[in-house]
């Protein structure tokens, strides 16, 4: 969630949202993700089954198969908090209904899984009163655009712009996830960050590319929200290395790295442990839906089609 995203016909997918409650290592996409399954325009027929179903695989390999409305009354819990305002939670369960109708497929046995790799389900334990009441009040809602089905994403925490899917996936063409600024998110405990890494392991890192131990980094390149294309690392005897933000954040770690969106790194040598100082914004891939963001919206009196119109613009609500 995470980590995570949402998808469509046609069109290259990423994974699920982000567990914006700080999992240890989120898999939100920072690669240009793989093609979605071929959609099924009408879900597989389950005797006493109304409505559409949703083959849902579990963590032990058993397959799932269940209305998609009870189906998300185990998702939406676990990727927003009860706890948040009723908006956010509709918001929320209009793009995961989204989500997962988009991801029925006849080319194999289940339609999703149970994590983060796509949407995280919890089943019946995971239950909230809140949360379903939000899945009642969409049901059967979908995010529509020019006709079809909108490519929905979502993440934890933007860090005050949401990204744009064409710089980080190369999702061209659509123009409702070109990115959005975004002042709602500021709550967020990752709306700005700090962390550390031992020097001596950021130099094992970028040891198959970069010559003894970094010297320096420059943030290059920025897309329009901000975010740097790419992290130049300086070593010993003048030896640079070029790599992707998404790529430090693969050699460093995902805790460290907690999103692609980078402002500073920097080098503390005056501790006993001589570190390597990162700072950013947001926490996941910020394309789409900022979870936080739709918390403070919706505590300053938005509804989830206000929400979704400010982070997917020129989507619609349908259905229901």
């Amino acid at each position: 969630m995470i980590g995570r995203a949402l998808f469509l016909k046609g069109l290259l997918v990423a994974t699920g949202g982000l567990d914006i409650w700080d999992p240890p290592d989120p898999g939100f996409p920072s690669a240009p993700p793989s093609p979605a399954p071929v959609p099924v325009p009408v879900a597989p027929a389950v005797p006493g089954a109304a409505g559409n179903v949703i083959r849902v695989q579990l963590g032990d390999g058993t397959i799932e198969t269940l209305d998609i409305e009870k189906y998300l009354y185990g998702v939406v819990p676990l990727e927003s908090p009860p706890t948040w305002p009723a908006a956010a939670l509709q918001a929320q369960a209009i793009v995961a209904r989204t989500y997962a109708l988009q991801k029925r497929t006849l080319s194999r046995a289940y339609d999703v899984v149970a994590t983060d790799a796509d949407q995280r389900y919890g089943g019946v334990a995971a239950e909230h009163p809140a949360s379903s009441a939000a899945v009642d009040a969409t049901r059967g809602q979908t995010l529509a655009y020019l006709g079809g089905s909108a490519s929905v994403f979502y993440s934890a925490c933007c860090g005050g712009h949401s990204a744009d899917a064409n710089e980080l996936w190369g999702h061209a063409g659509l123009p409702y996830l070109r990115g959005v600024d975004d002042p709602y998110c500021t709550a967020s405990p990752d709306y700005r960050w700090q962390r550390t890494l031992p020097l001596d392991r950021a130099r094992a890192a970028l040891a198959d590319k970069l010559n003894g131990v970094p010297q320096a980094a420059e943030l290059d390149d920025p897309d329009d929200s901000g975010r740097p294309r790419t992290v130049t690392f300086r070593g010993d005897g003048g030896s640079m290395l070029a790599l992707s933000v998404s790529d430090v954040r693969s050699r460093f770690g995902s805790d460290t790295v907690r999103s692609l969106w980078l402002r500073e790194i920097d080098f503390d040598r005056t501790q006993a442990v001589p570190l390597v100082v990162i700072e950013g914004s947001g926490r996941g891939h910020g394309v789409g839906l900022c979870q936080w963001g739709a918390r403070g919206m919706a505590l300053n009196g938005a509804s989830a089609p206000a929400i979704l119109a400010h982070y997917f613009p020129g989507t619609a609500v349908t259905g229901g």
